[in-house]
This record gives C-alpha cells, structure tokens and sequence, in this order.
C-alpha cells in the first residue's frame, strides 16, 4: 500500500535481479502443484470405485465425489495461479528494466548536451 505522504522526488528502487529467481520459484511450484494433482488424479483413477453400488455406497460416493473433484480442480486452477504470477512477475520486471533504461538514455542525452562548464548547448540543426 502507498503511502499518501511520499513525495515524488523520493526514489523508488526496486531490485529486478532479485525478482527474477522469485519468477523461476513460481513456475516451479505451478509444476509441482499440477503434476501432485494430475498423480493424485492418476492414482485416484487407478484404484477404481472405492464404494460398493449399495445404499452405503451410494452414501459414500455423495461424500466423496465432491470434495476429491474439488481437490483435483484446486490444485490445477493453484498451478495456474502461480504460473500467472510468474508471468506477471515476469512483465513487471520487464517494464522496470525498460524503464531504467530510457531514464539512463535519457541522462545520458542530458548530459552530453551540457557543456563543461555547465552551460547547455545550443541545438543544432538549421537555424532561422
């Protein structure tokens, strides 16, 4: 959350080396997240029914089908959760970079258009 006292002229660091391990992290939690949920799927799948196709069964299987559904849907919908961050990490990384870049070509372009004495050239180009 910002602060709304922070001047404008305070500076903002932000350290993409890193955030950079961080986008790896994520990514490779998303993997283990959807390769658990696809081998307890798999696994699940395996056994076959563990219910009989009495009443008791029956009762059985309305317990479990929903909450092992939603077990398997949660670790896939967790895997791309995290594989979304990762990439949004990712872009802002991307956009942090680029814009150290421009400001840095942009001093530098400052910079070489002040002479030593402090004075700033005069455009060049035709003049009128």
């Amino acid at each position: 959350m910002a602060d709304a006292s922070q001047s404008s002229n305070e500076r903002l660091h932000v350290d993409t080396d890193r955030l950079k391990p961080a986008i790896d992290k994520l990514q490779d939690l998303a993997s283990q997240l959807k390769a658990a949920g696809r081998q307890l799927d798999d696994t699940c799948q395996a056994y076959g029914p563990a219910w009989g196709e009495d009443s008791t069964g029956e009762k059985f299987y309305g317990q479990y089908e929903g909450p092992h559904s939603q077990l398997i849907t949660s670790a896939y919908q967790g895997s791309s959760g995290f594989r979304d961050s990762a990439d949004q990490v990712g872009d802002m990384v991307a956009v942090f970079e680029g814009v150290e870049q421009q400001a840095g070509d942009q001093g530098r372009h400052l910079k070489a258009s002040i002479d030593p004495q402090g004075q700033q050239n005069p455009p060049s180009g035709p003049t009128a």
